[in-house]
């Protein structure tokens, strides 16, 4: 067997470019295995459909055969997936050799070889008619080839036909690795999207921060111009909380093409409800738009809502890849499924706002509830926990408290009391000076409140300062004697609160003390009585607080308070 034809070839994809750019949209993928015949067998090869036997590509010396006949026997190998001699007039070989295209379908490649030299004028009167030309351009077509024993030349074939079968699985699973490696990349990021997500899901978060958050990380994984979430105004009237949301919200980030109006009419016009399954809808630019927008070529949109409550949309608007084929990217399940994972937990979250903004409306409700029990019970007083709740916030914001930590002192504030409600009327009414009897039994007040808000698990984190508030720094304080830092933080806090109002209002048996006495013994407490570093707070703050002391009574809940 000549040295020419040898499997030892170079790599396929250097020889099927030019060939393949030739080559007619019906063999897609062939070229390379075409170039990869030519170097292996050193002939040319023409292409039969293996479904229709149409003529796909003819060589250069094939020009002039008759193929009625032996396309279809070529088409028959390539339905067999096999080489076979589709032709055998000695000294005259046909042989067929099945590849697969880009689309998985069998094509023939057609070449024609010499079994031997033409040995006189019947092998060439043979060799023109096979090759539908002259004698003399028969004979020197087969002066150009390298005769080929049929054994040797069906080895070769059955060889080729394996390994061109092997690279295109090779192939196919190089392309399925690359997708499966990108499909990871993306599932990798979507978790790590979602994780992030999850990891800001607090109740004490707002939800329109958190969904700017979730706007902001969408933007790395999903392919869109723009995404955008607009929250929809609070439904239910009868829920309604001083927070809640009573008109549309919208927020973007990238390139959205609506405002506020324009988001609400999308939906109208789309049809959608909070039953919704996500909405893909690509068109073709030459499409008319059929929500009025033409900005708008793709859209991805899933309600953000908890079972059967509403509480905005998520969008993602215009693809912005190319498909593998070189048109407008499209979106897809993928998009919409992160989407809609995305919509469901910002719609959780929504929820949980609901329902802790709610409780939090109760609690205030039952703290209000309690504080007009304590003036019902003391008139002389009324007012005193409604001024001590504001001045402790005013003191925790001057020492640099959060605001969560504002909320509670301003609570603990209002109920710091509340045990008097079992302290003997008598003895809690009276005007002149208490026995020493009446003063234990009047600080009997904070172990009382403790033991009516114990059991409120709501409540457990103001039993610090009811309990506590009259401690004293130097340890001579009530009912455990505790000292310096061993008193809770807060308690302290109320403490100087509680005191400045108690010396600063006025009682029907004296009025409150001038302002230069009142100073005088609250500084010379400091460090005795009460924090340093809360009486330093006090005087920072002191035109505040004396504002606050000179308001009368007043509704009080918890959109009365600045907590930030």
């Amino acid at each position: 067997m000549p040295s020419s034809i040898s499997l030892e070839s170079l790599p396929i994809a250097d020889h099927g470019s030019s060939l393949a750019a030739r080559l007619p949209e019906a063999a897609p993928g062939t070229g390379a295995s075409l170039a990869a015949l030519r170097e292996w067998f050193n002939a040319d090869f023409s292409l039969v459909d293996g479904r229709s036997g149409e003529l796909l590509h003819v060589a250069e010396d094939h020009a002039a055969i008759d193929w009625s006949a032996r396309a279809e026997l070529a088409r028959e190998a390539a339905r067999r997936g096999r080489a076979e001699f589709i032709e055998e007039d000695d000294p005259w070989l046909m042989l067929a050799v099945p590849i697969s295209d880009r689309r998985d379908d069998r094509v023939a490649a057609v070449g024609a070889f010499l079994a031997r030299r033409p040995a006189g004028d019947g092998d060439c009167r043979r060799l023109a008619g096979a090759l539908g030309v002259s004698a003399a351009e028969a004979a020197d077509w087969a002066r150009r080839q390298t005769p080929i024993d049929p054994d040797v030349l069906r080895r070769m074939a059955e060889l080729a036909t394996s390994k061109l079968a092997a690279d295109q699985e090779i192939e196919q699973l190089e392309e399925e690795v690359e997708k499966l490696s990108v499909h990871l990349g993306s599932t990798f990021e979507e978790i790590s999207l979602l994780y992030r997500l999850t990891q800001n899901l607090k109740l004490s978060s707002d939800n329109e921060e958190l969904a700017k958050r979730a706007l902001e990380w969408l933007a790395e994984v999903v392919p869109a111009e723009g995404l955008a979430l607009q929250f929809t105004p609070h439904a239910d009237l009868d829920l309604l909380t001083p927070d809640s949301r009573t008109e549309p919200v919208l927020l973007s980030h990238g390139l959205c093409p609506l405002d506020v109006a324009g988001f609400t009419r999308l939906v109208a016009d789309l049809g959608l409800n909070v039953a919704n399954r996500p909405l893909v809808v690509n068109r073709a630019k030459h499409d008319d738009s059929p929500w009025g927008v033409p900005e708008i070529r793709q859209l991805v949109i899933v309600p953000v809502g908890e079972g059967e409550r509403l509480f905005g949309w998520l969008a993602a608007f215009n693809h912005t890849r190319e498909s593998e084929f070189g048109s407008a990217g499209e979106f897809g399940s993928a998009e919409a499924s992160l989407l809609s994972s995305v919509g469901t937990m910002l719609g959780i979250h929504s929820g949980n706002i609901d329902l802790y903004q709610q409780q939090a409306e109760l609690l205030t409700g039952v703290v209000r509830a309690m504080t007009s029990a304590i003036d019902a019970k003391d008139p002389y007083t009324r007012g005193h926990s409604d001024r001590v709740a504001r001045v402790a916030v005013r003191l925790a914001q001057e020492l640099g408290c959060d605001a969560e930590t504002v909320r509670t002192i301003y609570f603990s504030g209002l109920l710091h009391d509340i045990g008097k409600i079992g302290i003997n009327d008598e003895v809690l009414r009276k005007p002149g000076k208490l026995s020493e009897a009446e003063f234990e039994h009047i600080k009997t007040h904070v172990e009382i409140g403790y033991r009516i808000l114990v059991d409120l698990r709501k409540m457990a984190h103001m039993l610090p300062v009811v309990l506590h508030h009259h401690e004293n720094w130097d340890g001579r304080g009530y009912p455990h004697g505790l000292a310096g830092e061993e008193i809770p933080y807060l308690a302290r806090i109320v403490a100087v609160a509680d005191a400045y109002d108690a010396m600063a209002s006025d009682r029907p048996y004296r009025a409150g003390m001038d302002d230069d006495k009142l100073d005088s013994i609250i500084r010379s407490g400091a460090g005795q009585q009460w924090d340093p570093r809360v009486v330093e707070a006090f005087f920072s703050a002191r035109d505040d607080i004396r504002a606050i002391s000179g308001r009368g009574p007043r509704e009080h809940g918890l959109h009365d308070v600045h907590w930030s």
